[in-house]
Parts: structure tokens; C-alpha cells; sequence
């Protein structure tokens, strides 16, 4: 149902746009009725600020778009619910937040021009109007993100918190609601804003948060997001807001929060007992997660403080050296992915050359793919590190070098000594000269033994089928070129591996908790 703003003439159906009586745009009658309701559009607070729009509700007020007399800017007005200042202690405790947000600068903070109270006992915070989208948008639209904005955004967030806990404020409520992507003039990507900074603290004050309570939406903190001591209600400093920081992290690489159920105290709960999932299990297949990443995230979210980072600067230093990692991956990635490009022409241009005799061409062409290339940078298997790309290795020094594995069909694990390295196409980092045992495994084929050396460039491996046909020719064979096949071990000699390898997938998988024990 829409509604004419002008005319208030109303449309059942959705096949008008404009009004036939004034053409005037017709607006959804729901949102028009509740813009009507609002009592505050229209009117002037604290004689300088005319309230123009509503910007958006939250659970802490409501946010409006006003023009600043005297100044002739816009700026966003937040009003606080009235329900949530009952009484004077909560006015004075605001008053002297608001003074300390005020003084936060970094651009990484959304910024607060002036604070007070109305004649009436409205609590108001006029801001810096901003242009964009929430994370929360963000990560509805497009789910989990590629790492290296991951840690973009981290890293933004934890500056901002650097500089408020340098001055004794603690943000309470870090989720995606409250992180805005802003979109500044002279900068090409949106620049992160953390909003609401110490207005949990306002309204919460210093009493125990009962978890009751907190289910109802009374007391302030998502617990989706709450750290181990807030959800019990402990005395909180900025290691708190480092764990809500992990906690996002870990919702931007894998597309959901560690903890997740419809009643919050079982979240709180898990927060205080549960180790979540590691990252690179529950991320989307397609999202590779470097180790030194993992690493990193999985420190931020410790249950004992003491474990975690001690400041959001050194978790910011942290993630500036994973960034290198996580560039180094994503670049084996891109150049594995024109390789596989290059192969599957070879490959056709082989046929087509086959059928007129010149298999000799299409052989040369297939070989020219991903050899000759100069090898640079990154070091142990199962790790990303990196160097210059432009700087070779120490003379006589065995040269670092990366094997893309990949399978048919595709998004088999990889396994090494007992971890799991990650899914397949999976770049592998090994010593020029040097060689590796891989095991891959996928559901409904049996685990697969491989081989890499590090004067390769592509290890390709068919995983066989569940149950080949006597008469079928093995996949394996039917490869033509000079890329390494791992062929499946003959029925004489493969059975106890085959065996072996199917019983510990289904079995006896390491728990990949063990090396937290």
C-alpha cells in the first residue's frame, strides 16, 4: 500500500508511481504513517537545530537529519529514548561521556560537534552527518569478505579504539550496527566510522548486568558480540573491546558471528564456555584464510584477558603483518587462476591440433604455460611469509616457491602431517628442490596420496569415483601434457592406503582443537 505525501490520496495496488491527482511520487503508507507519528520532525532543539528527516532508529534513539542554525550545516541529531534516562545520576553520567566523546578526534571516530539537554529532558548528541552504508548492510549484501578488506576494516576499528582507550573511553557495543562505511570526498574507498562510543556505559552505568535483563533489552551490549567478562557482567577495560573487535573479524572472513542462537543467554553463554569453530573450517570454501591470520583472530577472542592482545595498537601491528601474508596468498591465487585459464586453452588447442597431426605444437604450447616464470618470496608449506618480490634469495640458498594444488573436481581438502592445509585450488608454499607428502580428501571419493616438488608449478590430482566401472577408463589416464598427474594406487598396492585414508576421514580426524589444549 503507498500513499500520496501531498494529497494523502492512497493506492492499494503497486502500479502507479506518481499520484494521478498532483503526480506527486507515492511513498510506502507505512513508513509515511510513522514519519507522520514522529512529534519531533519539524521542530527546533535546543534553539539550533531543526530537525529536517529521520535518518534511522536504534535501540538507544532515534537519529535525524538537522540543519544547524548560524553554521547553515547538516548535521546528524541523536536523540535518546526517554525511557532510558529515568533519572539524574543517568543525566550527569551523559554530560560527562559527552564531554569525553567530544574530544575524540581520530578519523576513524564518527565526530561530536556539541551535547546537551532540552528544556523538556531530551538528551541530545549532534555528530558529523555521514554518507554510506552500515557494516551490517555491507555484510547482508555480500556475506563473508575477502581477507585483505577484513583486516582493512580491523584495522580502522582498532585505530579508532586506540586513541579512545588512550583517554580512558571504552565502546561497550562494537557490532556491525555500529561501524559505518562513509563515503569521503578525496578518498576512493569508504572510510571506516565507529559510532556510539560510551553511550552503553551512559545508560548501563556500573551495576551487574543480569542476563534476564539483558535477553529483554533493558541493559546495553549485543551479546552476540559481548565479551566472556561482560556477559558476567565483570568489570570491563579496553581488552573487552579488543574481543568485540575478534568477534567482527571473525564474522567478516566467514559470513556469520562464533556464536549464534535465537536466546541471548545461550550466545552470552558460549561466549563464556565454548571455543567457536576456527576460521578457515567455517569460512565459505572459496575464502582461504591465511595461518598467521587465523592465528591472530583466534588470540583476539581468548576467554582469559591476559591471553588476548593487551592494547588495540598491538593488535593493530598484528593484523599489518598478517596484511603482507594475506597479500601473498591472494596474489598465488590470482596467478593460479590465469594459469588454470592458460591450461584449459592448451588443453583445447591440443585437441584441435591432435586432429590435424600437429600434436607437436600443442604439446610446446601446453609446456610454455607457468614455466620459465621467475620464483621470488614466500617459505614453509601450511605458511604464508613473503619477501620482496624483486629480491632473489641468498646465493647457493635453496629458492622459496610456490606449487598451486589443485583437483578434479575441485574443493578437496588438503591434509599434511595430520592438518589440514586448507581446500582446494590451494597454493603451497616449498623449497626449490625440496619435496612434500600431501593427502587429499573429499567426501564421496577416497583419500588420495601426493606428491609436490618445488620445481613445479601445478600439481593437478583426480580424486576417483566412489565406485568405478570395469569398463570406464580411469580419468587420470585420459590427461594428455606434461603437468604431474597423481594417478590413484593400483587395486594391488592401494587398499590399506585407501583404506586407511577413508577410516580417518570419517573416523579419526584430528580434532582441531587439540593444539589449543
Amino acid at each position: 500500500m503507498r500513499i500520496c505525501p501531498d494529497c494523502r490520496t492512497v493506492y492499494s495496488g503497486r502500479d502507479a508511481d506518481v499520484c494521478v491527482r498532483d503526480g506527486a511520487a507515492l511513498v510506502d503508507a507505512r513508513a509515511f504513517a510513522e514519519t507522520e507519528a514522529d512529534p519531533l520532525l519539524g521542530m527546533t532543539i535546543a534553539g539550533r537545530y531543526h530537525i529536517v528527516d529521520r535518518v534511522g532508529i536504534g535501540g538507544m534513539g532515534t537519529v535525524y537529519r538537522a540543519e544547524q542554525y548560524g553554521l547553515h550545516r547538516h548535521v546528524a541529531l541523536k536523540i535518546l529514548k526517554r525511557e532510558l534516562v529515568w533519572d539524574r545520576d543517568t543525566v550527569t553520567r551523559f554530560h560527562r561521556e559527552a564531554k569525553a566523546m567530544s574530544l575524540l578526534t581520530h578519523p576513524n571516530t564518527v565526530r561530536v560537534f556539541d551535547f546537551g539537554e532540552t528544556d523538556d529532558g531530551l538528551l541530545y548528541l549532534a555528530m558529523e552527518l555521514l554518507e554510506g552504508e552500515l557494516l551490517t548492510t555491507r555484510l547482508d549484501r555480500d556475506g563473508a569478505l575477502p581477507s585483505h578488506e577484513a583486516v582493512w576494516l580491523a584495522q580502522q576499528i582498532l585505530r579508532s579504539l586506540a586513541e579512545a582507550h588512550s583517554k580512558g573511553i571504552i565502546h561497550r557495543d562494537l557490532k556491525p550496527d555500529n561501524i559505518y562505511l562513509a563515503r569521503i570526498e578525496g578518498h576512493a574507498a569508504p572510510v571506516v566510522k565507529v559510532l556510539d562510543f560510551g553511550i552503553a556505559k551512559v545508560i548501563e552505568g556500573d551495576r551487574k548486568i543480569d542476563q534476564l535483563e539483558t535477553q529483554a533489552g533493558t541493559v546495553f551490549g549485543t551479546p552476540r558480540y559481548m565479551s566472556p567478562e561482560q556477559a558476567q557482567g565483570k568489570p570491563l577495560d579496553a581488552r573487552s573491546d579488543l574481543y568485540s573487535v575478534g568477534v567482527l573479524l571473525y564474522q567478516i572472513l566467514t559470513g556469520r558471528p562464533p556464536f549464534t542462537d535465537e536466546d541471548a543467554v545461550v550466545v552470552m553463554a558460549k561466549h563464556i564456555r565454548e571455543r567457536p569453530a576456527r576460521p578457515s573450517l567455517a569460512a565459505p570454501p572459496d575464502r582461504f584464510i591465511v595461518p598467521s591470520l587465523e592465528r591472530a583472530l583466534l588470540k583476539s577472542i581468548e576467554k582469559d584477558q591476559a591471553k588476548r592482545f593487551q592494547s588495540a595498537e598491538e593488535f593493530e601491528a598484528n593484523l599489518a603483518g598478517c596484511m603482507k601474508d594475506v597479500q601473498a596468498a591472494e596474489r598465488l591465487e590470482t596467478r593460479g587462476k590465469r594459469r588454470r585459464v592458460l591450461l584449459a586453452f592448451s588443453l583445447a588447442a591440443a585437441v584441435v591440433l591432435t586432429v590435424g597431426g600437429i600434436s607437436a605444437g600443442a604439446y610446446s604450447l601446453l609446456r610454455s604455460t607457468g614455466k620459465n616464470r621467475p620464483r621470488h618470496a614466500p617459505v614453509l608449506i601450511g605458511e604464508i611469509q613473503t619477501a620482496p618480490a624483486d629480491i632473489d634469495g641468498p646465493s647457493g640458498a635453496p629458492v622459496p616457491h610456490s606449487v598451486l594444488v589443485t583437483s578434479e573436481p575441485t574443493g578437496a581438502e588438503v591434509w599434511r602431517d595430520g592438518e589440514r592445509l586448507g581446500v582446494t585450488p590451494l597454493p603451497i608454499e616449498i623449497e626449490e628442490g625440496a619435496r612434500a607428502q600431501l593427502e587429499l580428501r573429499k567426501v564421496g571419493s577416497d583419500a588420495v596420496q601426493a606428491e609436490i616438488t618445488g620445481d613445479e608449478e601445478t600439481r593437478l590430482v583426480y580424486l576417483p569415483d566412489p565406485a568405478p566401472t570395469a569398463h570406464g577408463p580411469n580419468r587420470a589416464k585420459r590427461h594428455h601434457g606434461p603437468v604431474r598427474v597423481q594417478q590413484p594406487p593400483s587395486a594391488a598396492t592401494s587398499s590399506p592406503t585407501s583404506t586407511a585414508g577413508q577410516q580417518q576421514t570419517s573416523d579419526t580426524r584430528p580434532d582441531p582443537y587439540e593444539r589449543f589444549e
